[in-house]
């Protein structure tokens, strides 16, 4: 019986399972690895979800990947396009070092972070469907040809402003099938444009809210042209003294809010810092955010709002690793330096009146009276390179806000992870989950080189350990500060431990994943998490430089069982996880193939790979889901 035929029964079976009672347990069935040059340069999934329920009914569904449409489609709008703040296509690349340009009209080929939401109000566009909305953002754009047909296509990561999409979605109310309907550009002028939008999260109020990563390294970008945004803002070849793109307004949390008409709100949240934001996780009690700081030297952050479900005030704190074990990927008790108290006018305001880097910090290029020693991952445009700073008199907000990676260590913060990704949570079993990509550098024992502190001193194969790992952190109320002042949350993390760790290739592993340098059957450069209550499952989407054709696991939490269900294209991660466990009767796990068959990286892989295998990749973004399954809760 085809795939199609046996959902159509297992959907009808679940309606019923659905309304007798609650799920026992979850499991999925094996995707095996790719064998065939079909399944290295297509996304497959050769998976089942079997549920057990309470009172003893079983049944199962098969996983399909449904693409909703691909980057530079047309859909009313254009998937991905770049534009700028007044919505016209931008046709010309910022030069890159060598000062080649790359020729446009641009649709990015890395969507990221997804939110399925529905909007009360919002009126049905078809008979026999629900509406719905898809918000969608686009982290880079992988290349394009230059502006010099002669000459190579020029490699675009950091050389464009960035887009976020809003898709008018139906939902067929019989099967749940979603199909895209209207799709626009999310107008960013308010904030100044987008720059490289990494992950994403619903938040408990329903919105949108994904990150700004690799902030531009404001001293860099004091004297020279943050040219990518001026691209947007139309002021190109200049600087922000004089009235270019300021790099201080890129780095923060972006809300969306979309109306039930199909209008967004969008707001930039200054006051929880400026980082590589790969997302802000937002918990149950909607004040606690946890923030996963992309780049090598970064810091795990907390922030806490003043108000339920509004992230426009609050305190900001940075965690301090004291390890206790230092094997399998180490753990530690967390504590917590407090940075500061801000609001997004607060900041705002020292953004617009043209504050600098030179404003905040004076530096010494070598260690002298009042200076602290910092190693710190310092932005796109920078270099991670020891530094010796000394904050300048009434800059202490400033610098909390605004230089925050820098600001944590030289309170002394921990700032020797490597390749911070996402962030999830378990809200029943009060657990953190966090992405570690790559375990290597400062983390590892031995390997600290300058830098001035040593928190993480990691043991073990560093072959396995740059595979890296998922940890798990407690989270718990009546937690005080390093100070001893208290942290106004129930969800305060304040223990670490590594819960899913990589490994390197086994010797004997030689029947598949010929070109891959970790172990097939194991994670490899976890990125993307999201956590299901229904299910007990923490789903982990790879961006992996050494498995050739990133995965999608599912690990359920209760027993450790981890599952391959989804191979994505050579060259490809899996991006935008969000999991809707219930949405008019039907539950969605929403994920996207963000840069299939991308140059950069494939460059390493031998010529049969990175050219002959490359050629058979649709290399365009794709936007979709794994399902349709039944409503889990």
């Amino acid at each position: 019986m085809k795939r199609t035929a046996i959902f159509l029964a297992m959907l009808s079976l679940a309606a019923g399972a659905e309304a007798g009672g609650r799920i026992e347990e979850a499991e999925f069935s094996l995707t095996p690895p790719p064998m065939a040059e079909a399944e290295f340069v297509q996304p497959y999934t050769r998976s089942w979800l079997t549920l057990t329920y309470k009172d003893g009914r079983r049944a199962a569904y098969p996983l399909e990947y449904r693409l909703l449409f691909r980057s530079g489609d047309t859909v009313g709008g254009v998937a991905g396009q770049v534009v700028d703040r007044t919505g016209k296509p931008i046709l010309r690349s910022a030069p890159d070092k060598s000062g080649n340009v790359a020729q446009g009209p641009f649709a990015a080929w890395s969507p990221d972070a997804n939110s399925l939401l529905a909007v009360p109000g919002a009126k049905p566009r078809r008979e026999g469907a629900n509406p719905l909305f898809l918000v969608t953002h686009f982290e880079y754009a992988t290349e394009a040809p230059n502006a010099d047909s002669a000459k190579s296509p020029v490699d675009l990561y950091g050389k464009l402003p960035m887009a976020m999409n809003l898709t008018a979605l139906d939902q067929d109310k019989r099967t749940g099938r979603l199909e895209a309907a209207k799709l626009s550009n999310v107008d960013m002028a308010g904030v100044n444009g987008l720059w490289i939008p990494c992950a994403g999260t619903l938040t408990p109020w329903n919105t949108h809210l994904g990150g700004e990563e690799y902030e531009p390294d404001a001293q860099a970008f004091e004297a020279k042209p943050l040219e990518a945004m001026n691209l947007y803002r139309g002021t190109p070849g200049k600087t922000a003294s004089e009235g270019g793109a300021r790099p201080y307004d890129y780095g923060h949390p972006v809300e969306v809010k979309v109306v039930a008409g199909g209008g967004t709100q969008v707001a930039k949240h200054y006051a929880m810092g400026r980082l590589a934001f790969e997302l802000a996780d937002v918990l149950p009690d909607g004040r606690t955010a946890y923030i996963g700081d992309d780049g090598r030297d970064v810091g795990l952050f907390l922030f806490v709002a003043d108000r339920r479900n509004h992230l426009s005030a609050g305190t900001l704190y940075a965690a301090r690793w004291n390890q206790t074990d230092t094997s399998n990927g180490g753990a530690a008790k967390l504590e917590w330096l407090r940075l500061g108290h801000a609001t997004d006018p607060d900041i705002r305001r020292k953004v617009a009146g043209g504050i600098r880097f030179s404003d905040i910090f004076e530096t010494s290029p070598q260690p002298a009276d009042g200076f602290r020693p910092v190693y710190v991952y310092t932005g796109s445009g920078g270099e991670t390179q020891l530094e010796y700073l000394r904050l300048k008199p009434g800059m202490e907000q400033a610098a909390a806000f605004l230089e925050t990676r820098r600001y944590a260590a030289y309170l002394g913060a921990t700032t020797e992870f490597t390749k911070m990704e996402g962030q999830t949570h378990d809200p029943k079993g009060k657990k953190l989950y966090t992405a570690l990509s790559y375990i290597e550098a400062g983390m590892l024992e031995g390997k600290n080189g300058g830098r001035p502190r040593d928190d993480i001193r990691l043991a073990g194969d560093s072959k396995d350990l740059i595979c890296g790992a998922v940890y798990q952190s407690d989270l718990q109320g009546g937690v005080k500060d390093g100070e001893g002042r208290p942290i106004h949350s129930d969800w305060v993390a304040v223990a670490m431990k590594a819960l899913v760790t990589g490994a390197k290739k086994p010797a004997g592993q030689t029947a598949y994943g010929q070109y891959d340098k970790c172990d097939t059957d194991r994670v490899a450069n976890p990125d993307n998490l999201k956590y299901s209550p229904a299910l007990g499952t923490l789903f982990i989407g790879e961006d992996s430089g050494n498995h050739l054709n990133n995965f999608l696991w599912a690990y359920r939490v209760k027993d450790g069982r981890l599952t391959r269900i989804a191979s994505a294209p050579a060259g490809a991660e899996w991006t935008g996880l969000q999991v809707v466990e219930s949405l008019n009767g039907f539950a969605y796990l929403m994920s996207n193939v963000q840069h299939p068959g991308a140059a950069k990286d494939l460059e390493k892989y031998p010529e049969e790979v990175k050219v002959k295998l490359r050629a058979k990749v649709d290399q365009r973004g794709a936007v979709g889901y794994l399902g349709v399954l039944p409503a889990l809760k």
